[in-house]
């Protein structure tokens, strides 16, 4: 018997999104993109048992009941235009597409329901195989899966590691094994590397000044885990109340973005100017592969809530914690992805 490796492990995903938690993405609406991590969705099934009841005579348990199951993991890559649209697609969840082949525009902003927009984010499904078919040592598929945050960190030096993104999300439960889904062929992305980074924030160009030392960006959904189950919310085996409960919703709850970068300081440098009085101004990020592929991300009103003076490699910087804040005009935060594949969660 020959020992599998993880690095076989072939993924892919919803670049479409379902029409309802509970209904699977078909294999002609996802794609295969890489990744980094060796983190694998494994199901969790959680289970009580009747250790506290009274009228057995004993403290000891006598049975255990599968109870609920939990799905989700993380998604590790060198950030390209690919994942990047379906990343802000998914996790803010009001998407416009626009243009057309090679050069589609994927404009994301986050849902309002207050505006009239549903609490709950777009849906996907996630596929995990490894040698499927006789040999079979993996195959699985998270139906109902939202993104949760993702992160997106930018340093110096180079390499494709300086330019990557972090995707965490989480599922309803729901597990189809095995998946019944034949992998498509992997996706050719178009990186957007550390180099090619525009940034103002605040009334600064960060490049043009050549001081921008790294940068972190990222949004949470924060998820209203436990909300998901309620009555008649399901069960892994529809029908069965013994196979455990899944969830019948994914909500996100307080929401929250953070911005965060390292700067060199130098006479001049006015991060500290600004901390003191509070000013607020626009942050804008913008990674070009070529003039159909790129992401430029704005966080619409932003202060400074922090700004340290210390030193990196022995040069001296400040590192500056942002507040983004909610404009009455442009709202928080908006993303503009574009790329040459259609139809991303649409």
């Amino acid at each position: 018997m020959s020992t599998s490796r993880l690095q076989e492990v072939l993924i892919c995903f919803g670049k479409q999104k379902q029409t309802d938690i509970a209904t699977a993405n078909s294999a002609v609406q996802m794609w295969q993109l890489r990744k980094l991590n060796a983190a694998l969705a494994n199901p969790k099934l959680n289970t009580e048992n009747d250790a506290d009841e009274f009228g057995k005579g004993h403290e000891f348990p006598t049975q255990s009941f599968q109870t609920s199951w939990d799905a989700g993991s993380t998604i590790e890559k060198y950030l390209s235009a690919e994942i990047a649209a379906w990343a802000m697609a998914f996790s803010l969840g009001k998407v416009v597409k626009s243009g057309t082949n090679p050069n589609f525009t994927y404009t994301c902003t986050p849902l309002f329901p207050a505006a009239g927009d549903a609490a709950e984010l777009p849906y996907f499904s996630f596929v995990e195989q490894i040698r499927p078919g006789a040999g079979v040592v993996v195959d699985r598929m998270a139906v109902g899966c939202a993104i949760e945050g993702w992160t997106i960190s930018i340093g110096s030096g180079p390499g494709r590691a300086n330019s990557k993104i972090n995707v965490e999300f989480v599922g309803s439960g729901k597990l189809t094994e095995p998946s019944g889904i034949v992998v498509p062929a992997a996706t050719l992305e178009k990186l957007l590397p550390s180099a090619s980074l525009a940034l103002a924030i605040n009334g600064v160009n960060y490049v043009s000044n050549k001081n921008i030392v790294s940068l972190e960006t990222s949004w949470k959904n924060n998820i209203l885990m436990d909300a998901g189950f309620f009555p008649g919310s399901g069960f892994q085996t529809p029908g069965d109340a013994t196979s455990g409960a899944i969830r019948g919703r994914l909500e996100f709850g307080k929401r929250q973005g953070t911005l965060r970068f390292t700067a060199r300081f130098e006479n001049g440098s006015t991060e500290l100017t600004k901390l003191k009085s509070q000013t607020t101004g626009t942050a804008v990020i913008t990674l070009t592969y070529d003039a159909n592929n790129s992401l430029q991300i704005t966080w619409e009103k932003v202060s400074f809530a922090t700004a340290e003076v210390g030193e990196t490699d022995g040069i001296v910087t400040v590192a500056v914690e942002c507040l983004p804040m909610y404009d009455s005009t442009n709202g928080i935060i908006s993303a503009v992805a574009k790329c040459g594949v259609d139809s991303i969660c649409q």
